[in-house]
C-alpha cells in the first residue's frame, strides 16, 4: 500500500464509508439496469485489459484534461492552458467480472497507479514517449487483480456497458471490513475476543488517520508561517512609508 499522505487519506475515507454503511454495493448486473445518476461500489476481478488502445495521455498541468498539439504548441482544449512539460496520466480500459456479469471500466490515473505501483511518467520514461500502447508486463500487473471498485453510473449511459471508476481499493483491511458488513455469517466477529486481523485493521486505520492529520497540520502551519511573513513585510513597509514621506518633504 502506498504510504503517501494522499493515498492514506483516501484509504481512511474508503474504510470509513464502508464500515459505516454509507457505501452502497451493487452487482454488475444491477448496475446496468436503468437508474438515475449515482455512485455505487462493486466487488470484482479484472479479467482482461485492452492493450490495443493508448493507456495514458498527455495531460494539462492545471485541469488534467487531455492536451492537444496546436500549431506546434501543446494546449489544453478544456481550460486553454499551454504546457511546456510532458505530464502523463493513466487512462486504462479493463473488463471487470463479478458473479453476475462483466463490464468494461475505465481506470483513470489514481486507480491505475494503485494497481501498477508506478506513475505513468515513469512508465513512459522507461519505454519511451511514443510507447502509448500498454507493454505486456504492465498489463500483467492488472490481470487477475481483485478489488472494490467505486463506479459512476450516469443516466446518459443507460445503454452503454462501460463505467468510469472514481475510486478503487485493493487493500486487505478494506476488504475485511467489507466482508464483515456484507457477509457477517462468513466473517466471525466476537466483541469480547476480537480476531487479530480486526485489531490490526483498527490499528492501521488509526495510524493512517494520525499520519493524515499530522500532514494537514504541517500544511496549515506552513501556510500560517507564510501569512505571518507577508504581514511582517507589510508592517515593515508601512513603518517605512511615513519616514520616506518625511524625508521627501524635507527635501
Amino acid at each position: 500500500m502506498d504510504s503517501s499522505p494522499s493515498f492514506l487519506k483516501e484509504f481512511h475515507e474508503i474504510y470509513s464509508e464502508i464500515s459505516s454503511g454509507k457505501a452502497v454495493f451493487r452487482t454488475l448486473q444491477t448496475l446496468k439496469e436503468p437508474r438515475e445518476d449515482a455512485v455505487y461500489w462493486i466487488e470484482g476481478t479484472i479479467i482482461s485489459v485492452d492493450t490495443n488502445r493508448e493507456f495514458c495521455y498527455l495531460a494539462c498541468r492545471i485541469c488534467e484534461k487531455k492536451v492537444e498539439e496546436v500549431d506546434g504548441m501543446k494546449r489544453c482544449m478544456h481550460c486553454g492552458e499551454y504546457t511546456f512539460r510532458n505530464i502523463f496520466r493513466y487512462n486504462v480500459e479493463v473488463v471487470v467480472a463479478d458473479e453476475s456479469d462483466t463490464a468494461r471500466m475505465i481506470l483513470w490515473n489514481r486507480a491505475s497507479e494503485k494497481l501498477i505501483s508506478e506513475p505513468a511518467e515513469d512508465v513512459i520514461a522507461l519505454y519511451g514517449d511514443t510507447a502509448r500502447i500498454m507493454p505486456d508486463d504492465i498489463a500483467e500487473k492488472l490481470l487477475g487483480r481483485e478489488g472494490l471498485f467505486e463506479v459512476v453510473v450516469s443516466s446518459q449511459q443507460l445503454h452503454v456497458d462501460g463505467f468510469n471508476v472514481s475510486r478503487l481499493s485493493v487493500d486487505e483491511e478494506v476488504k475485511d471490513v467489507y466482508i464483515m458488513k456484507n457477509y457477517p455469517d462468513y466473517y466471525y466477529y466476537d466483541s469480547n475476543s476480537e480476531p487479530d486481523s480486526f485489531l490490526e485493521t483498527l490499528n492501521y486505520v488509526e495510524e493512517a488517520d494520525r499520519a493524515v492529520n499530522k500532514n494537514m497540520e504541517a500544511h496549515d502551519q506552513e501556510a500560517d508561517n507564510a501569512n505571518k511573513d507577508i504581514e511582517t513585510e507589510i508592517d515593515a513597509e508601512a513603518r517605512q512609508t511615513p519616514k520616506k514621506q518625511k524625508r521627501e518633504g524635507g527635501d
